[in-house]
């Protein structure tokens, strides 16, 4: 009697470690945030578009704040524009390449995207703490310029702090969106550690004992 349910048990126990996270789920998970990513990529070339022209207009006035305030609109549009094209293309790629890795192996993928999104979210907090760090220091290049009547290094200043600003903004809602991410990964995760009939490994074998 002891052998058969200690057999039972192991059963019980390996057919609860075979369970793999729900593939529709994950998959949905990871195409709505790779969605939200795409349109992160459109709105970063918006945002680099903007820079570019508004940038290009005041690099042609006679007006030496709006001139100093083109080099950092034109210097930051470049690079939004590059990171949005980035972003939407890899988007795509990654979409494809991890819905075949879910329909192949869902733990897998699961353990590998909550481990790269524990590095964005990371990559995150670093650059939040960055753009904070520009944008006081536009607003103090502007008050020297202001108060040393150099109207370049004032509107350079000012574009820069208010280029940041949006570029934080737009990071704190990337941020959110990868820590929903996050979430239903772990969602997932836990789902699988329970049993097909949903009752934990430890109910089961408590339940047994007696």
């Amino acid at each position: 009697m002891p052998r058969i349910l200690a057999g039972a048990v192991v059963m019980l126990l390996a057919s609860t470690a075979a369970a793999e996270p729900d593939r529709d789920r994950t998959r949905t998970a990871m195409e709505d945030y790779f969605a939200g990513e795409k349109l992160g990529g459109f709105t970063l070339m918006g945002m680099g578009a903007a820079g570019l022209l508004g940038g290009g207009l005041m690099l042609r006035s006679r007006y030496l704040t709006l001139k100093g305030a083109s080099y950092p609109l034109l210097g930051i549009g470049v690079l939004h524009m590059a990171a949005g094209i980035f972003i939407y293309l890899s988007s795509d790629k990654r979409i494809d390449q991890f819905a075949g890795e879910i329909e192949t192996d869902p733990a897998a993928f699961v353990a590998r995207e909550r481990s790269r999104m524990r590095g964005v979210s990371t990559q995150f907090t670093v650059l939040k703490v960055v753009e904070i760090v520009l944008i006081a220091g536009g607003l103090t290049m502007a008050g020297i310029g202001h108060r040393t009547d150099r109207p370049r290094l004032k509107g350079a200043g000012l574009a820069l702090a208010a280029e940041m600003t949006l570029t934080l903004g737009f990071d704190i809602w990337a941020a959110r969106r990868a820590h929903s991410y996050r979430d239903e990964l772990a969602a997932v995760d836990v789902q699988a550690s329970i049993d097909p009939g949903g009752v934990p490994v430890a109910l089961i074998t408590h339940t047994f004992s007696f």
